[in-house]
């Protein structure tokens, strides 16, 4: 049976969907069963209740389970304890891995992301690179600890494959970690205040449904020890725009904002944030991320697991389609 952790969040709700299209049973480990977008009764999935941070919760969890899909991570902008990103991004990390090993699981397939191994201007790299910092937020610091500890150590310990997403879209959740879902919603509703920088940066804009495919591939043929980039179209902000205006049929003109007010905005929104209980839109750690190309190959993934790259033309028609039905 399979294990899936964080089944309540973006990519992770998109895995529970098609696990349940293909009927595998499956159970997954979550804090909060009610965000759950599935009838429980009417699937075959069982839920595990607990938190990362807690150890004997993950040991019910992996009882009795063959591969586990890890993507339960804290993936947020801003959060009030710094230090919870390093509970469950690092040492929940090493928990579940340890409750794992305890309980005879065949394989962990972790997913990590793109963010891991740093800002990259080569569409060739890929799995070798290293992000020793510094490092633009917490969550940043924390996934590239974390696959610097899996490097170190991990591998070696555990049955484990490292599955490192790009810049992910397409249907699901709301959620902070839908970051590309919340610049459409903006863009339609006329509501994006503009790019940061001059929009000529790339990222590695990944369709969501290739990448649940792929970690669906690796618990069947994926080389334990391995790491496997799952990037996507490398394409320049400015091009996002213009193939979402194309699809979409809306135009709208999108302004470009110096990184320098992003900053100010940024400052003004951890101010809130710290004194008022209001959820940031935005930080100066966010901010950098802006700052750089997020571009990478995914020749290995390709090679290994059959991983396929919907053209950002594409993986934009259908998201857009799933908004309108």
């Amino acid at each position: 049976m399979i294990l899936l952790t964080g089944a309540t969040g973006y990519l992770g709700s998109q895995i529970a969907r098609e696990l349940i299209a293909r009927g595998q049973p499956f159970r997954v480990f979550v804090r909060e069963p009610s965000r759950l977008d599935f009838n429980r009764a009417q699937v075959n999935c069982e839920v595990e209740v607990g938190e990362m941070e807690y150890p004997p919760s993950l040991e019910r969890a992996v009882a009795g389970i063959d591969t586990v899909i890890h993507t339960a991570a804290l993936v947020k902008m801003w959060v009030r304890d710094r230090r919870d990103f390093w509970r469950v991004n690092v040492e929940g990390l090493k928990n579940l891995f340890l409750a794992a090993a305890h309980a005879g699981v065949k394989k962990v397939i972790y997913t990590s992301s793109f963010i891991a191994l740093g800002p990259s201007s080569d569409t060739k790299a890929g799995e070798g690179l290293e992000n020793p910092g510094p490092h633009r937020n917490e969550y940043e610091a924390t996934k590239a600890q974390a696959l610097a500890w899996l490097r170190r150590e991990g591998f070696q310990k555990y049955p484990v494959i490292a599955l490192l997403p790009g810049v992910i879209y397409g249907p699901g959740p709301r959620t902070e970690g839908n970051l590309v879902g919340g610049m459409i919603a903006q863009y339609l509703a006329g509501k994006f205040p503009g790019v940061l920088g001059s929009g000529w940066k790339r990222w590695s804009f990944a369709y969501n449904a290739d990448v649940v495919a792929a970690h669906l591939a690796a618990c069947e043929k994926g080389k334990l020890g391995e790491e496997y980039v799952l990037g996507g179209d490398n394409r320049t902000l400015n091009e996002f725009f213009h193939v979402l205006s194309e699809a979409s049929g809306v135009k709208r003109h999108v302004r470009h904002l110096p990184y320098w007010s992003g900053k100010l905005v940024g400052a003004v929104e951890i101010a809130r944030a710290r004194f008022m209980g209001h959820t940031p839109q935005l930080t100066p750690g966010v901010v950098d991320i802006f700052k750089h190309d997020w571009v990478y190959s995914s020749a290995k993934a390709a090679r290994d697991l059959n991983y396929h790259v919907t053209p950002l033309e594409a993986g934009l028609r259908l998201t857009l389609k799933t908004l309108s039905d």
